[in-house]
């Protein structure tokens, strides 16, 4: 008989899976952002906002503090994975389409176990390679094989490089939370983020005629992906991993696509093929077999760190 997954660990996966469902929402409202406004200008929205609200909930719980040796790492973690990755994950998608962009993503689950491995000392068994295997191969039978946009090779070129950054910045952030709560880790890299991503930001506005959102509905989309999209699911994203291990987590990260298509299909009335419907099994039996983890009778599963 299998063990049931200790309460941190199974509060863990609960809050990855939370971050990794409002980021699949929020392929629709970037999506719509980057019709009108640079993907430069969006991120900067997106980050500037995040700080501040991150910031209000730090100061409230005397989350703040930061030591000075790890000013530096800080930055960096912010730097990689908010101006670098989210950047790139922007200009990507913009280039190359949300249905390429999210076929590359699925990468980032690799990346992130073999980080794990290598920089954390991690054992990622075979079996949870193989249900990283299963879930990509679910998103890419649900993906199909898309065209891309009119740029599609730039585009992939630049997802692959926000999904290495992002693996990056998982492993960073999981290296500080045995010193810091995972409100300061997220607010000072989202500040950090947010003041590198400036004078992008400042130099796209200049590309177009009218940079900014327009309208309640655009502003409303700009609140969703800045204040649930980033304040709330990185939180949510760096929390899980105290108490779940990184190549174990991070196959949670391929639940995005099929949220996105499972939107797709309930808002914008979008077809429901066998492939989508074979593939979403393939994601869901990838990220089981991860997330179970089987033990003698009796004994305990103990909690990887």
């Amino acid at each position: 008989m299998t063990a049931p997954a200790p309460r941190s660990t199974a509060t863990g996966f609960l809050a990855l899976t939370a971050a990794a469902v409002i980021w699949g929402g929020m392929y629709v409202a970037s999506d719509a952002l980057m019709r009108t406004s640079p993907p430069l200008l969006v991120l900067e929205l997106r980050e500037a906002i995040a700080a501040a609200v991150l910031l209000a909930v730090a100061w409230r719980g005397h989350a703040l503090w930061l030591a000075r040796r790890d000013w530096l790492r800080m930055a960096a973690v912010g730097i990689v994975g908010c101006t670098v990755s989210i950047g790139f994950q922007l200009a990507g998608t913009a280039a190359a389409g949300a249905a390429l962009g999210s076929l590359v993503t699925a990468s980032s689950p690799i990346l992130i176990a073999i980080l794990g491995a290598v920089v954390l000392q991690e054992r990622v068994p075979r079996r949870r390679w193989a249900a990283i295997a299963t879930a990509t191969a679910g998103v890419v039978v649900i993906v199909g094989t898309p065209a891309g946009g009119p740029r599609a090779v730039e585009g992939v070129l630049l997802l692959l490089v926000a999904a290495a950054s992002w693996a990056l910045y998982t492993i960073g952030s999981r290296q500080l939370l045995d010193r810091y709560p995972a409100v300061t880790l997220v607010t000072w890299a989202t500040v950090a983020g947010a003041v590198t991503s400036l004078p992008l930001a400042a130099y796209a506005t200049l590309t177009v005629p009218h940079p900014w959102p327009a309208g309640m509905v655009a502003w409303g989309e700009t609140l969703y992906i800045s204040v649930l999209g980033m304040a709330l699911a990185f939180l949510l994203w760096i929390w899980g991993f105290r108490s779940v291990p990184t190549s174990r987590g991070g196959v949670l990260l391929l639940f995005q696509p099929l949220v996105g298509v499972v939107l797709g299909v309930a808002l914008l009335g979008e077809s429901l093929t066998l492939g989508t419907i074979i593939g979403a099994l393939a994601v869901a039996a990838g990220v089981a077999l991860a997330v179970w983890e089987p033990s003698a009778p009796g004994i305990a599963v103990p909690v990887e760190s």
